[in-house]
């Protein structure tokens, strides 16, 4: 077996040859590709992706998103994949000791699978750095969705969620319309804006709510303009992270007050049936103003869940008028290796945004 390392130059030759384009199973889309070549925060030599093969057959990959923290550079474990009849044979671990070491000893980690976490918990290199709690709202049945694929008995149970939720949602989306008619997002002025521009990004400077990766007007600019995700009705197979979505909107909201002063800035990511809250910096004044523009998206887009770890935002979902079927808590945990962990502030003084790490963009 041997290793492949890419860094942006490298991935790029790798994502226009023919070796690409032919092979069975490809380690990243082209979206997310083109999207790590441009980071900001990646030096030339950082390796983003390594890739194991079998002979010529791909047998396990590993990719890294690089990031810095006051002057601390680190990558996060961004994805990776073991070809499911070479299981437990030691490959993810291959590429995590490749990468430790290319990558100094400094990895986080979040938003994993439970296979990762327990690749990484068996390093015996990870620390907890981190725990938000969180609420998840649904306003709308998925249970198709979120349990028709966790193993075979589920499986067959498919068709009846799908008719009971199908049920719910016909009694729910006539709710839904009846606040619908009542909820006016215009309490305040509001202006969309492509993406977190100078005034907002001040904002949240001021109010100490640029998160645990105080990413620069450079670095939203990225974030909006190379997203990982897009709209499609089908995506490449040979790919098992999600590339392609049915409905993705990513809308950037800055709120002001009668006298025209900045008080308010939310990021909505609408990818499918949910939504989430990268990016949220309100003062207090705003409040009112901003349960409203919720309840607003979240009837208009016939949103199905959203999930927030931010207690501002929590506050105010309890006092939605949105009618919602059920909450459930939710925990997101941060991991650092040690080496890293020692560089780093503690993490229970940080403001944490929900969009921090590779999360913006999932």
């Amino acid at each position: 077996m041997r290793i492949e390392k890419y860094n942006a130059s490298r991935l790029k030759e790798f994502i226009e040859s023919e070796q690409y384009r032919t092979m069975p199973v490809i380690p990243v889309s082209p979206q997310r590709a083109f999207s790590w070549q441009n980071n900001p925060r990646m030096e030339p030599e950082d390796i983003l992706m390594y890739l194991l093969f079998d002979g010529e057959d791909l047998a396990a990959y590993r990719c890294i998103l690089p990031d810095h923290h006051a002057g601390v550079r680190f990558g996060w474990l961004s994805g990776n994949w073991v070809d499911p009849e070479r299981r437990r044979q030691g490959l993810a671990s291959r590429l995590f000791d490749e990468a430790f070491k290319d990558w100094g000893h400094q990895l986080m980690y979040t938003n994993y699978a439970p296979e990762s976490k327990a690749v990484y918990d068996k390093t015996g290199r990870f620390a907890l750095y981190r725990q938000r709690e969180g609420v998840r709202y649904y306003q709308r049945a998925v249970s198709a969705k979120l349990l028709g694929h966790r193993n075979t008995f589920y499986r067959t149970l498919r068709p009846m969620f799908r008719l009971a939720d199908g049920i719910i949602n016909a009694w729910q989306d006539l709710r839904i319309s009846t606040v619908q008619k009542k909820v006016k997002p215009d309490f305040l002025h509001i202006e969309p804006v492509r993406s977190v521009d100078p005034a907002s990004h001040d904002l949240m400077e001021r109010h100490n709510r640029l998160g645990f990766g105080v990413r620069d007007l450079e670095v939203f600019d990225w974030i909006t303009s190379y997203p990982w995700l897009q709209e499609g009705e089908r995506q490449d197979e040979r790919y098992f992270f999600t590339w392609i979505v049915p409905r993705l909107k990513n809308t950037c909201l800055k709120v002001w007050d009668n006298g025209g002063k900045l008080i308010g800035f939310l990021m909505l990511a609408v990818v499918g049936e949910k939504m989430t809250l990268p990016y949220v910096c309100l003062q207090q004044e705003a409040f009112p103003a901003v349960v409203h523009i919720l309840d607003h998206y979240l009837c208009a887009e016939k949103i199905s869940y959203l999930t927030t770890y931010n207690p501002e935002m929590m506050g105010l979902l309890e006092n939605s008028r949105t009618p919602l079927l059920g909450r459930r808590r939710m925990y997101q945990k941060v991991f650092s290796t040690h080496e890293l962990l020692r560089q780093l502030p503690d993490g229970n003084k940080i403001f944490f945004q929900d969009g921090d790490g590779d999360v913006v963009f999932t």
